[in-house]
């Protein structure tokens, strides 16, 4: 028997948690009740935790990584180094990986937003007798967002703890068949801020300032985003704090994997084909964004780790550019290696994990900035919420149905006080800059190869400025070294401006969110 697990890293708080259990009716087939010889169909789990860096854990090399099971997984598996998120956010990202698409193809390109698509690799594998089982510990990633599609059962336990999501998965499981396979999605949200590991878990630091400060975002006495930004350094005074926690989240849900494991080995769902990847990593101050990730595309929250393991696949590595798009043909093409995948902009991985081929680059872009008072971005905000467009000193703003105000983001951060009045003609720029950048769609846009990353940032007067980053030599990406490659930089601005025609040709629409769902997003901290 062969089996299939994808581990993928998502995000929620780990406050004790109030539980909400939804299932819903998704299924959109009877999944086949004669699924002949089980060793003939192999079983897929698919497991996902967010907010993991691809760089704090074990066997990455992070010293204070306690991480022992995915370490294991990663010793017997195949490690892709270079792998990347399309969009360092949770729907985008787990819609890509469930379909194999882009998100400007399969339609969820921020937060919260609705896939549109429905070839699913659940809904193909449901289809063709396998049992489907999804269990989701956030908001965001649930039926809301079409992410349920093509599975019998999916509950949704919004921010509960790794281990009760692990003991939610194993009962489902034991109801199902032993004669048929089994799919299961099983998504993980420990590692969001605020970084709060349960109290029962023994190995976290103190952190009291740390604390203070999650329990106040929380509790909605703090605007994240003055956090985010690092306001008056209050987030670089704790960052050794929050990383710490961040870490005991990270080793907790370790933990809950290892039950998993252990649960399904002891129910004969044992010797699985893994895959365990995330859906972003998390800014620890790099490019000055704090506990937060989407806004830009450093590799902080970009780069995600990816795994693959199990019968067939020797234990190895290799560096050539991976994206989470590649998981669904990977799987598909494993376990039908004669089957059609069919359009997906994702590719087979299996070449590369032979050593016969490498993809040369994959491509992404970051979230949108969306909170609006946050500096440092060309436009901020929501479309249907306030938004903002930046110059150098001033932020032209509106709200639905309002007229603009203009703010001094030097003297007035907050946005409080409007001063168009004074300044006419910086507004009349800044709202005729406004018609090239969409709100929530204006964003950077990044190529990016095993040893580079080219990044695309938009600016006021219509156009984009790039910087070529080497990412293996300056982890931190702070040095432009276009000049040291411009051979390198030339060929991967070639395929930036084809990334750009794609982009700027999909017109998918920013879509309004429900009272509920701005209700999910503000309790991630995605907005206030």
């Amino acid at each position: 028997m062969i089996a299939t697990v994808l581990i993928t890293w998502l995000g929620c708080s780990a406050f004790e948690p109030k539980q909400e259990t939804t299932l819903p009716p998704v299924s959109k087939a009877t999944p086949s009740k004669t699924c002949g010889d089980r060793s003939q169909q192999p079983d897929v789990l698919l497991l996902s935790i967010d907010t993991l860096r691809a760089d704090h854990l074990g066997y990455a090399g992070y010293e204070k990584a306690r991480t022992p099971h995915l370490d294991a997984l990663a010793a017997r598996g195949h490690i892709f180094r270079q792998a990347i998120t399309p969009v360092p956010r949770t729907t985008p990202a787990l819609g890509s990986l469930l379909t194999g698409l882009s998100p400007h193809h399969h339609g969820a390109r921020e937060v919260g937003e609705v896939m549109t698509a429905t070839d699913t690799l659940p809904a193909r594998l449901q289809a063709q007798g396998w049992q489907t089982i999804g269990i989701s510990a956030i908001k965001v990633a649930g039926p809301e967002q079409n992410l349920d599609l093509g599975f019998d059962s999916f509950d949704v336990l919004h921010d509960a703890p790794a281990d009760k999501l692990t003991a939610q998965a194993l009962m489902r499981v034991q109801d199902t068949s032993r004669e048929c396979p089994l799919l299961l999605w099983i998504h993980y949200a420990d590692p969001h801020f605020p970084y709060l590991p349960p109290t029962r878990w023994k190995d976290q630091p103190t952190a009291e300032r740390c604390r203070a400060l999650g329990k106040k975002a929380s509790e909605g006495k703090l605007a994240r985003y003055r956090l985010f930004e690092n306001r008056n350094g209050m987030a670089e005074s704790v960052l050794e704090e929050c990383t710490a926690l961040y870490d005991a989240e990270i080793a907790f849900t370790d933990h809950a994997v290892g039950l998993l494991f252990d649960g399904l080995n002891a129910m004969g769902r044992n010797n699985p084909l893994i895959t365990f990847t995330a859906d972003h990593g998390e800014n620890l101050g790099e490019w000055g964004l704090y506990f937060e990730h989407g806004p830009n595309g450093h590799d902080a929250s970009l780069r995600v780790p990816l795994v693959m393991a199990g019968p067939g696949i020797s234990p190895g590595e290799s560096h050539g550019a991976a994206q989470t798009e590649d998981v669904a043909p990977t799987i598909l093409t494993m376990l039908q290696p004669d089957a059609k995948v069919g359009h997906m902009d994702g590719k087979s991985l299996i070449n590369q994990m032979k050593g016969s081929s490498t993809n040369a680059s994959a491509r992404a872009e970051s979230g949108s900035p969306l909170h609006a008072r946050m500096a440092g971005y060309l436009v901020s905000g929501r479309r249907h919420r306030l938004h903002c467009i930046d110059g150098p000193r001033f932020a032209l703003c509106k709200q639905p149905k309002a007229d603009p105000k203009l703010y001094d983001r030097r003297l007035d951060p907050d946005l409080r006080n409007n001063v168009i009045d004074d300044h006419k003609a910086e507004a009349d720029i800044l709202q005729e800059a406004w018609k090239n950048w969409p709100v929530e769609r204006t964003r950077q846009r990044m190529v990016r190869s095993s040893r580079f990353s080219l990044v695309a940032t938009p600016q006021l007067k219509g156009h984009y400025t790039t910087a070529l980053y080497d990412h293996i030599a300056d982890p931190m990406m702070l040095q432009n070294v276009m000049d040291k490659h411009p051979v390198e930089g030339a060929a991967m601005e070639t395929e930036l401006l084809a990334w750009h025609t794609e982009l700027n040709a999909a017109h998918a629409p920013v879509q309004e969110r429900t009272l509920k769902q701005e209700e999910a997003l503000r309790a991630l901290g995605y907005i206030e």
